[in-house]
């Protein structure tokens, strides 16, 4: 027979909280924001701890959320989507259920890179990527001037990559 539990505290979370991260969590989650295919025991030499450690550390960052995906970034250029946009977005009304379908919506459609909510003059901020500019003239044509609460798009294209990183510095 199951020992009766106590009863859960409906204000404690669901899972324990995370543990902070020390100087090698830091240098791990640095190490592989630059390679995430690097092999457990370049990483151990790496960061100064033997693999068994290393490895645990990593399903732990896994496991906790400090590492939300692997992914292989692919060069735009050499896929033939050489065209980037930067589309700002506003709304005729911002209303939560119109904001939500338009988010919905939005992040459905595969030339739309990233998507943020932000403040200012206008509502989103868009990172679109295409082959080219009749691609993104389709694209205009058929998701941003069939959304019905779109008031006015702007947009402002990609000349020269100067900087390009998705990872995020910890110190260490």
């Amino acid at each position: 027979m199951k020992k009766p539990q106590p009863p859960r505290n409906p204000k404690s979370p669901a899972h324990p909280p995370p543990e902070p991260l020390d100087r090698i969590d830091r240098k791990i989650l640095n190490r592989l924001q630059r390679d995430a295919a690097i092999p457990n025991q370049d990483l151990a030499d790496a960061v100064g701890l033997s693999p068994a450690p290393t490895s645990r550390r990593v399903k732990r960052l896994k496991e906790e959320g400090y590492i939300a995906r692997e992914v292989a970034l692919v060069d735009p250029a050499r896929v033939g989507s050489t065209l980037i946009a930067f589309v700002s977005v506003e709304l005729d009304r911002q209303r939560e259920d119109v904001l939500r379908a338009f988010e919905r919506h939005i992040s459905t459609q595969p030339e739309v890179q990233q998507c943020y909510f932000v403040t200012g003059e206008t509502d989103y901020m868009l990172i679109v990527v295409c082959r080219d500019m009749d691609h993104y003239n389709q694209f205009v044509r058929q998701v941003l001037a069939q959304e019905h609460n779109i008031k006015r798009f702007r947009s402002s294209f990609n000349l020269q990559r100067i900087k390009f990183d998705t990872g995020i510095y910890l110190e260490e």
